[in-house]
């Protein structure tokens, strides 16, 4: 088309970004780069999108130079660059850019996730772990959607079911309202402190199961746990 003089639209730039993107030829999406910044496609948020994406696949260093100069940086740039990082096993530096992101949205926290699944890190990460559960906690069914998955990896790979973890599932499922799963992970912990008692217990509370709720609590003192403040 550039030879023959043919006009360039959205459409045939979009095209050639994708066929670049499947080859990987880092040199071809340079060029191609190049040549968008001389017909002014650099400014177009569906080509810029694309060539971000394209950058991502054949070279996460450009890619971050690229983004990195962007005057405005809409949620699908950044969801590309945490999607890269955990793609390649660096999830520093995924969730770096995740903890970078103005607003965060279901892609953003499945991007991050999946770096943390692919790496062995994941696994010694309890901290991280507990702090998405906490994350999926706020996000109503989309949440409790991404959370049981993460949940379903844990027990496939054995994970161990500590005082930590369990009460953040706990609070998790009680928060969206699924509380005889909250039930279910309470009963099968390894250990219960009196942070485990009180989610389960304030979650019960909260959707208006008063017997059960004064239940669990004579069950907590049966249990020598003493009620916090």
């Amino acid at each position: 088309m550039h030879r023959q003089s043919l006009p360039f639209d959205t459409f045939s730039i979009l095209f050639t970004l994708k066929s670049c993107t499947h080859l990987r030829n880092l040199p071809l999406i340079r060029h191609l780069h190049s040549h968008l910044l001389k017909i002014g496609f650099d400014s177009h948020v569906y080509v810029v999108n694309s060539l971000l994406h394209a950058y991502v696949v054949a070279s996460l260093d450009d890619a971050r130079a690229l983004f990195d100069e962007m005057p405005e940086r809409n949620t699908v740039k950044w969801n590309t660059m945490v999607s890269g990082y955990s793609k390649l096993g660096d999830v520093e530096k995924a969730r770096n850019v995740f903890e970078r992101m103005p607003v965060r949205d279901v892609a953003s926290w499945s991007a991050l996730i999946a770096g943390y699944i692919s790496d062995i890190v994941f696994y010694f990460c309890g901290v991280t772990l507990c702090s998405i559960f906490v994350g999926f906690a706020r996000m109503g069914s989309i949440g409790l959607l991404l959370g049981k998955s993460v949940h379903g990896f844990a027990v496939k790979n054995g994970w161990e079911l500590n005082a930590e973890l369990g009460t953040v599932l706990v609070d998790m499922y009680t928060k969206c309202g699924f509380l005889k799963s909250a039930s279910h992970v309470f009963n099968i912990m390894q250990d219960m402190n009196v942070v485990s008692w009180t989610a389960l217990i304030c979650g019960s509370a909260q959707h208006g199961y008063g017997n059960e709720t004064l239940s669990i609590f004579d069950m907590m003192r049966q249990a020598s746990v003493r009620p916090n403040e």
